[in-house]
């Protein structure tokens, strides 16, 4: 057998098997529970808020523009969940109002939007907000150290990092 055509055969077999073991692993992926988690949060962001963390779920869904939005499983450690809590905690996030209200006269095309809920417990904390909303600029600097904190988090996950990246953009 020639050594191109035995290559070729050998680079087939490596890819069929980790297709195989991919389908495997995808089907068999273990049921999720969130009720020992310190916290959990669904944490919405974007233009039409389409991407999201929901660890109720264990799963993020990112907005892939053009082409829809794309789900999958993604988990946070106990440690990340406790470092999210107390970074709530130092920006004062649970005293935040549910809404924030729109600046008058302001409008952004496209806007991005923001949501999160947070439960801890039994208590249960949601707060959204926008580009447009009137936001004292102390708060808007939490909320965006926060909205930067998550995310950085998010995109290190290897099962964010196996999504598709986003087709097109939005005007």
């Amino acid at each position: 057998m020639p050594r191109k055509l035995r290559i070729a055969l050998i680079v087939l077999l490596v890819c069929v098997t980790f297709v195989l073991a991919y389908v495997l692993l995808a089907n068999n992926v273990p049921e999720h529970d969130s009720s020992k988690n310190v916290i959990n949060i669904v944490f919405r962001w974007g233009v039409g808020a389409k991407n999201e963390l929901n660890t109720f779920e264990g799963t993020f869904t990112k907005d892939l523009v053009v082409d829809g939005t794309k789900t999958t499983r993604l988990s946070l450690s106990q440690e990340e969940l406790s470092q999210i809590r107390q970074k709530m905690v130092d920006i004062g996030f649970f005293d935040y109002p549910e809404n924030f209200p729109p600046k008058p006269g302001y409008g952004v095309d496209p806007r991005m939007d923001y949501y999160l809920k947070v439960q801890i417990g039994s208590t249960v904390k949601e707060v959204s907000w926008n580009a447009e909303s009137m936001i004292d600029s102390s708060i808007q600097d939490n909320l965006g150290q926060l909205y930067t904190y998550l995310v950085s988090i998010i995109v290190q996950k290897p099962e964010y990092k196996m999504l598709p990246p986003a087709n097109g953009a939005y005007c």
